[in-house]
């Protein structure tokens, strides 16, 4: 069980939800957790708020919305009209529109009703997090890479997360470091990989949709008893073995050079020098 602290945040959050009571708790919630919000009652309503111009973290919509506009088309209309809101469903059914065959399409995030005061509260760091991680990945892909490439090392690592845009930039983060890298979008394939491959370091979300990172972190540490596990997660009270040997938890959103601390507490020396931040933290 989760011991620590509950934890808000000041971010601004659109809540759509079009039953009266449901949306006066939710807000009630999020005002005592910390967080500005703003409420809609339908896509629509939403959608004018959010074309209005007001700054917006967060999205957290109902699945099930009356009128023409559906949630998934609002969350879509948001994105192109504000490029780092987050996004967050929430729904009392198991099948809809952003389920199907019992898993959630790729990239998306669901709470599910009902749900407590810290379910709500670990969920929203985690989503805004990662959409954090994702807004610097786009920033770090618009730089130049480096005309110098590190020599590639022999260690091996396996990156596991759902997140495509997260995946793909942690990756090109970690081959910068003159790693070689595997890619995993579900704990699922990295068991795989696992099985046929000896890896060096796991570098695991913890909020995977199937089974959890540290699940997968103890299959991983049963195959490979030395194997380095690199929690990057939004959700820092994460519940895993502490005292366990080469084993750190990497606060989502990072950059090259938390990783590279990361990889390089786990016992793996990563080039520094050659990590795509170099250039803007040169005066750290």
């Amino acid at each position: 069980m989760d011991s620590g602290p509950i934890r808000g945040g000041s971010e601004t959050v659109l809540v759509v939800e079009d039953d009266d009571a449901v949306r006066a708790t939710v807000v009630e919630m999020l005002n005592d957790l910390g967080y500005g919000v703003l409420k809609a009652v339908d896509a629509s309503s939403a959608l004018s708020v959010i074309e209005s111009g007001i700054q917006i973290d967060m999205l957290f919509t109902d699945v099930v919305m009356p009128g023409r506009l559906k949630s998934a088309e609002l969350a879509r209309m948001a994105r192109e009209r504000q490029p780092d809101i987050a996004v967050l469903f929430t729904s009392g059914y198991t099948e809809n529109s952003i389920v199907h065959g019992g898993r959630l399409d790729a990239g998306v995030e669901l709470l599910s009703k009902p749900y407590s005061r810290d379910a709500l509260a670990r969920k929203f760091r985690h989503v805004l997090a990662n959409q954090r991680q994702r807004n610097l990945a786009r920033t770090m892909s618009a730089r130049p890479a480096p005309d110098d490439k590190p020599e590639r090392r022999n260690a091996l690592a396996l990156i596991v997360e759902d997140d495509a845009i997260i995946l793909a930039n942690t990756a090109e983060l970690v081959k910068d470091l003159g790693l070689t890298v595997i890619e995993a979008l579900s704990a699922e394939d990295a068991v795989s990989a696992l099985q046929t491959t000896h890896v060096d370091v796991l570098i695991t979300d913890a909020n995977l949709p199937g089974m959890t990172g540290p699940d997968l972190a103890a299959i991983a540490r049963q195959m490979l008893p030395h194997i380095g596990i690199i929690f990057a997660t939004g959700d820092t009270q994460l519940d895993y073995d502490r005292s366990a040997p080469k084993t750190v938890l990497l606060a989502k959103p990072y950059d090259g050079k938390a990783l590279s601390q990361a990889i390089a507490e786990v016992g793996i020396d990563p080039i520094s020098v050659h990590i795509r931040t170099s250039k803007s933290s040169s005066s750290d």
